[in-house]
């Protein structure tokens, strides 16, 4: 007698596989093997074995050993037996179906665009996401996660962000802590580095840093305040430069010179000075400020230039950057801030493109920086045509009513990452201090499906069913505080081993408190309640959007007021951080759509777009002017305390009116109390002349197709929006220019 194996093999038949599966069974229900149910065993696998001249498969093997089970006096070992084969059929199907994902990955002409900045097709990119494939299938599948967190993350209900990292409990994002880095050095497994003495040492070291720490986490990293950061070391680097001068043009000896330079340090003395202005000359002093200028532009273009290039990551990535400035009135840190301007600005590589990375953020505040009186008025202008050229800064407005800054501790002022992450309000200790803290991972809300489920958009009922909503989403709040609590708990049990860069060299706050788990250091993080698709979610309760229509408008508002309630009394209830997060949703925007596309099928501004609408924020393809953008979304942003970003679309020339601009981000931040503010317009560069503009295919100066296409994913650049997946390619065609529709005011360059 033969039998067929699932792969097709005929293998001779043995029935002790048939009596030792039957014996598991009995184990399984007994629990233990009696000397009659092992007899059981043997007679149901002597009668198979009895038909000598067929060949069987598998599968009809098992088949008679159900029905001769059944027909036994243990009907309860036969239930057993079942239950054992379909679980051992769902592995198997697992196991096929994670076989094909990886071998599809294996494949080079196969790319998911799954994220922009990731290169799919490389080598690495392609066992990364192989890699991937294995994380989330056994934090779904096997365990990793809950049944109900995994079935909500299934059906497209709660999803649960950067899963393939949740079994291993690697954290989100985190604002470095530089001052240890500058104080103490750090070390890697390979060395240690001695802290900076000059500030060109000092912006290597940021890139090193900034890559060393975005290998143990999975999201972004940034600096709350760039420009205190490395002011101190423009002193050194000044202190350096005049010891030279002096040694050159004054003909002092060098003996003399260190104990002059040993003098300043201790003093810590001000460039501006007028010891050095006037003690040793002006020839000394100019020569000084002359090297101390290209000194820090090349620094800076350095810094840029590493940032954009240290591949760090799988699939050919660099770190996920961003970089706060704006608010030192320092003379040093007015230089750091003019010089990083100048280096986004002048671009990167031979033709001075766009630089990706880092996202620069100017940290707008009244007193500071905001109005013609103010101190760092004019870097505020620089910013403005960094940004008419680049599309970078963006805009953080420090005098947000829920900033709760202590003006005499830059470390609590207000900062965010790129795509919009905030940290708030620390209850371990740390109150508002941003420096050393991050987010330790989203959950996501897609409100869309409760809006389809509740709401008239499937046409069996003619009024939304409001109380049913409202009782489902309390579900969705406790089904999502559930995920994060268990994606916590998962992190927190890691070893600060598992982090050495990290814990060792103090760049997350209370690294030093962590010995045998990290509980210490990831408490102060938040863990963010996130939500996408506001717009679709009222489409399919209401039939219409939150644009055009006060009351949805306001029950709009009142969904994620609730989040941000829900966030405080999950603090209170787990004494842990939580936040309200409006959700970037670069991958999710599609992944969801395509999950509630399977469920519902196609509903007119529902799920008709390829791609769900970001957060709270107006359909892209709403033809609306600035002003009615910005006065839709700004009510909303007093509740995600986790981070929002409002967007305004612009043409190309729009942008360089920069007045213009300015007046648009004054208002934003002055009359609508909005947090971030970021402007999208086309960059267009010809890889083979250099030219920059917008066009479309080909470039109008030489004819080349050669050509890149900058555009916006959801707070960062990528190297070209068709490394978008589908969803948000179609997204940025479908983008509407909000200057379109607004009156153009007289250009302040005319």
């Amino acid at each position: 007698m033969t039998v067929t194996k699932r792969d097709g093999r005929e293998v001779e038949f043995d029935k002790t596989k048939i009596s030792d599966a039957i014996c598991k069974a009995i184990v399984e229900v007994d629990g233990f093997l009696a000397d009659d149910t092992k007899q059981l065993a043997y007679d149901i696998a002597d009668r198979i074995a009895e038909r000598t001249n067929e060949n069987l498969s598998i599968e009809q093997i098992q088949n008679m050993v159900e029905v001769q089970l059944m027909l036994s006096w243990r009907k309860d070992i036969a239930k057993a037996y079942i239950l054992y084969r379909n679980e051992r059929t769902k592995i198997r199907e697992r196991n096929s179906s994670l076989v094909k994902k990886i071998m599809v990955r294996a494949d080079s002409k196969v790319n998911f665009r799954s994220n922009a900045n990731v290169d799919e097709s490389s080598f690495s990119g392609r066992e990364k996401e192989a890699s991937a494939d294995i994380g989330k299938m056994i934090a779904l599948d096997f365990d990793g996660l809950s049944q109900d967190v995994a079935n909500a993350h299934k059906e497209m209900l709660v999803y649960q962000h950067d899963l393939e990292k949740a079994i291993y409990g690697i954290h989100n994002c985190l604002n470095l802590n530089f001052q240890e880095i500058f104080t103490y050095g750090f070390r890697t497994r390979n060395g240690d580095v001695r802290p900076p003495t000059s500030f060109s040492t000092a912006c290597q070291l940021v890139a090193v840093a900034f890559q060393c720490q975005s290998q143990v986490q999975f999201g972004g990293v940034g600096s709350i305040h760039l420009d205190y950061d490395l002011a101190p070391f423009v002193k050194l680097s000044f202190y350096k430069h005049f010891a030279d001068g002096l040694v050159y043009l004054a003909h002092y000896t060098r003996d003399d010179v260190d104990w002059l330079v040993d003098q300043w340090k201790r003093e810590k003395k001000n460039i501006n000075n007028e010891y050095f202005m006037k003690s040793f000359g002006d020839a000394v002093y100019q020569y000084a400020m002359d090297m101390l200028e290209r000194e820090g532009k090349q620094a800076t273009q350095g810094l840029y230039h590493n940032l954009n290039t240290l591949e760090s990551r799988q699939g050919s990535q660099v770190p996920f950057t961003s970089i706060n400035l704006g608010r030192d009135t320092s003379f040093e840190g007015r230089l750091v801030t003019k010089w990083i301007m100048d280096a986004s600005i002048d671009g990167i590589g031979q033709h001075h493109l766009t630089s990706i990375f880092p996202i620069s953020i100017f940290q707008y505040k009244q007193g500071t920086n905001a109005n013609p009186t103010d101190p760092n008025y004019d870097l505020k202008q620089h910013a403005l045509v960094s940004m008419s050229k680049r599309i970078y800064p963006n805009w953080c407005n420090c005098d947000w009513s829920q900033a709760h800054e202590d003006e005499n501790d830059p470390d609590t002022y207000f900062a965010t990452m790129g795509c919009r992450t905030l940290i708030g309000y620390d209850r371990h200790g740390l109150g508002y201090i941003r420096q050393g803290r991050g987010n330790n991972v989203p959950n996501t809300i897609i409100l869309p499906k409760l809006g389809i489920e509740f709401g008239i958009c499937l046409g069996n009922r003619d009024n939304p069913d409001l109380d049913g909503f409202w009782k489902a989403f309390e579900e969705t709040l406790q089904l999502t505080e559930r995920g994060l609590l268990e994606r916590f708990e998962i992190m927190v049990r890691q070893s600060p081993k598992s982090a050495p860069f990290m814990y060792q060299n103090n760049t997350i706050q209370d690294a030093r408190n962590c010995e045998e788990d990290v509980f210490n250091a990831l408490r102060h993080n938040t863990l963010a309640i996130g939500y996408i698709g506001i717009a679709e979610m009222c489409q399919a309760l209401f039939g219409k959007n939150h644009v055009h229509d006060k009351e949805v408008h306001d029950f709009a508002i009142s969904v994620v007021k609730r989040i941000n309630e829900y966030a405080a009394e999950a603090s209170e209830r787990n004494n842990l951080n939580f936040s309200c997060y409006a959700t970037p949703a670069e991958g999710l925007c599609r992944t969801a759509l395509m999950g509630l596309r399977k469920q519902y099928g196609v509903i007119e501004n529902v799920t008709s777009h390829d791609y769900l609408t970001n957060s709270h924020h107006v359909p892209v393809w709403e033809k609306v002017s600035i002003q009615q953008k910005l006065e839709c979304e700004a009510p909303f942003c007093k509740y995600p305390t986790g981070g929002c970003i409002t967007y305004v679309e612009l043409d190309s020339t729009f942008v360089k009116n920069t007045k213009a601009v300015e007046d648009i981000i004054d208002y934003a931040f002055k009359v609508l109390d909005i947090p971030y503010l970021a402007f999208n317009f086309p960059i267009d560069s010809c890889l083979n002349c250099g030219y920059q503009g917008e066009f479309n295919d080909k470039c109008p100066q030489c004819g080349s197709e050669n050509i890149q296409q900058l555009r916006r994913v959801t707070g960062y650049l990528t190297t070209d929006y068709r490394n978008f997946n589908d969803g948000k390619q179609r997204e940025v065609l479908e983008r509407e220019k909000h200057s379109n529709y607004t009156p153009q005011v007289a250009s302040d360059q005319e």
